[in-house]
């Protein structure tokens, strides 16, 4: 094997089955987390708000649940990665997030008022992101290396599978405010709870000292001191900072650049969703084969970025909807072998072994705050060139150019090929 490093001596094989059953795991943390976010969490808004309300409240209540998405999932990592219970240190999060996030869809699914509702998704936040903080890390401390990539390209598809999977679902259980949020959430249990009777676990072996919370919380900024993870971090918060605009700014891209009726650019916006799914489920597969058989992390990231930023480019430059489709796919492809691969690059280049699950929970900010980011200076990049403040072209090409910045950010690591 090409570039394998001594971590893989005396670690066991894992099995097909514990493969499948782990990435089905993280599937159903995606499905039960995401399909609030893309419809459920609307649907109630809509009903509680009413339509003239239902826009704003819809953005506090996610902007919420987005902060506490961002604080807690290092903080939930830090403890799991200091657990010494007999159980393991992961287990303990995988199920107490598990009860947790069950109450908190179950109250999003019978309140009364938004008050309520924001309580509700701030719970779910809590308990999905202790499940994530404890579930990310299985990857570097069970999977070999030699075998890392292709498991990250299946656990990078999974959020696209758990989108589609909770959008089908939720046009059988429209009909109940409890079902739409529970039923996908028997995935979740059934997997989670699959997991941990066949999860390699074991307690934390770490003094005292380090469970005093002053300690922890000089801890989550540890990672940052080492030269590999921060450039990987920058990485992925520039890729995903072009992210957060082609996804906010579509819609309004189409009606406005491309002068498309709303009803129209909402059936492009479904095809637009289909061909990225389709790509990045597709390519994460191939990718994550690729980069096991090669034993090369770097030069497949380098490719899948420049993919998205051409995408973007001509997505920016798109006269019809036809090239915008275009631009969506090549988008696409770089996302799906993107985070396929850099995932896997993350889990070689750790910092420390003891510290895994909380240095991946750090890791989850640089997804999370572009999206907060993204359209707060939107607003000073549609400005440019444009006296009506519309110019979406431009934010395509400040897309092109993140993702780009994001290709050349890994070139410095030096733990990985």
């Amino acid at each position: 094997m090409i570039g394998q490093p001594t971590a893989d001596q005396g670690r066991p094989p894992v099995s097909l089955g514990f493969i499948a059953v782990y990435v089905l795991a993280q599937f159903g943390i995606w499905i039960a987390l995401l399909t609030p976010v893309v419809i459920t969490i609307a649907l109630r808004v809509s009903e509680i708000a009413g339509e003239a309300e239902k826009g704003r409240w819809l953005g506090i209540i996610l902007a919420i649940g987005g902060f506490v998405a961002l604080v807690i999932t290092p903080i939930c990592g830090a403890l799991s990665d200091r657990t010494r219970s007999r159980f393991g240190r992961r287990r303990p999060w995988l199920l107490g997030g598990l009860l947790v996030s069950g109450v908190g869809l179950a109250i999003l699914g019978t309140a009364p008022n938004l008050l309520l509702l924001g309580i509700g998704w701030v719970i779910c936040q809590a308990g999905f992101n202790a499940m994530q903080a404890a579930c990310l890390p299985i990857l570097p401390d069970v999977i070999p290396y030699h075998m890392q990539g292709r498991v990250a390209g299946m656990l990078g598809m999974t959020s696209t599978a758990g989108t589609f999977a909770g959008s089908w679902i939720t046009q059988y259980t429209q009909s109940s405010d409890l079902m739409m949020f529970m039923a996908p959430f028997a995935i979740t249990v059934a997997s989670i709870l699959t997991l941990c009777v066949i999860l390699p676990d074991r307690p934390a072996v770490s003094s005292d000292s380090k469970m005093n919370p002053l300690i922890m919380l000089r801890s989550i900024f540890a990672p940052f001191r080492d030269w590999d993870f921060s450039w990987a971090f920058g990485s992925r918060f520039l890729i995903m900072m072009a992210w957060s605009f082609l996804l906010t700014y579509q819609l309004f891209f189409l009606t406005d650049q491309l002068a498309l009726s709303r009803s129209d650019a909402t059936q492009v916006m479904v095809k637009s969703m289909a061909i990225i799914a389709s790509a990045t489920i597709a390519i994460s597969l191939v990718g994550g084969f690729i980069t096991d058989w090669t034993g090369r992390r770097k030069p497949l990231i380098f490719v899948a970025a420049a993919l998205e930023a051409s995408g973007f480019l001509v997505i920016a430059l798109a006269p019809s909807v036809s090239q915008f489709l275009v631009g969506v796919a090549l988008a696409g492809i770089g996302k799906g072998l993107y985070f396929a691969v850099d995932l896997a690059l993350l889990a070689a280049i750790l910092p420390s072994d003891e510290d895994r699950a909380k240095d991946m929970g750090v890791f989850q900010i640089a997804n999370s705050l572009p999206q907060s980011l993204a359209p707060a200076i939107a607003p000073i990049i549609l400005a440019v060139g444009s006296a009506s403040g519309k110019n979406y072209a431009a934010i395509y090409i400040v897309g092109c150019l993140f993702a780009l910045l994001g290709a050349f950010a890994i070139k410095p690591v030096r733990r990985s090929r």
